[in-house]
């Protein structure tokens, strides 16, 4: 006999729908200090993700122009990996106002399972863990094949969709009644 459960739950990962507005940094020279856009982004970020922290953030180098574009790499305090593009929207003598929003979000596998299993294990599913690739790229459609190991040894193959582009997703655990 097989049976299908689905599940919906949420892992908060990042926010890369979100603009960053108002980032404020500084001129050295024709550039922007890199110094200063990694520190603005990091004292803005946790505000408008319900207050996860990067870890890290490195930026290129860009140019101090109006609609001048720069990209970064970030990572965020639950273990997601952030790609970020930034635009230049003013000029005023040493300081730079930029935007920037997520254009990519890559979180961790393990994340997911844990989160996966909890609420499965919370609605009487006889699950004990749920193993997903290590890394699982977080946009909206995406399917993540992960699998299930129940109480009794056998294991189950599980679909997560993502929903959304900051971590909410379906499950879909299927197979053979245990």
């Amino acid at each position: 006999m097989k049976f299908n459960k689905w599940i919906s739950s949420t892992l908060i990962v990042a926010f890369g729908a979100l603009a960053f507005t108002g980032c404020e940094a500084s001129v050295g020279g024709d550039k922007i200090d890199t110094d200063s856009v990694e520190s603005s982004m990091t004292a803005q970020y946790p505000g408008k993700t319900g207050g996860l922290k990067l870890t890290e953030v490195s930026c290129d180098e860009g140019d101090a122009k109006v609609d001048a574009t720069f990209n970064c790499t970030a990572t965020n305090d639950v273990g997601s990996k952030l790609e970020i593009e930034a635009t230049v929207t003013k000029v005023d003598g040493s300081d730079v106002k930029f935007t920037w929003h997520t254009t990519k979000t890559v979180a961790k596998g393990s994340a997911f399972a844990d989160v996966a299993t909890t609420t499965l294990q919370n609605q009487g599913s006889a699950v004990t863990s749920i193993k997903c690739p290590e890394e699982i790229d977080v946009k909206e459609g995406n399917e993540v094949d992960c699998t299930a190991t129940m109480d009794n040894g056998l294991t189950q193959d599980v679909k997560l969709t993502l929903t959304d582009g900051s971590g909410a997703f379906n499950a879909n655990l299927s197979g053979p009644t245990p």
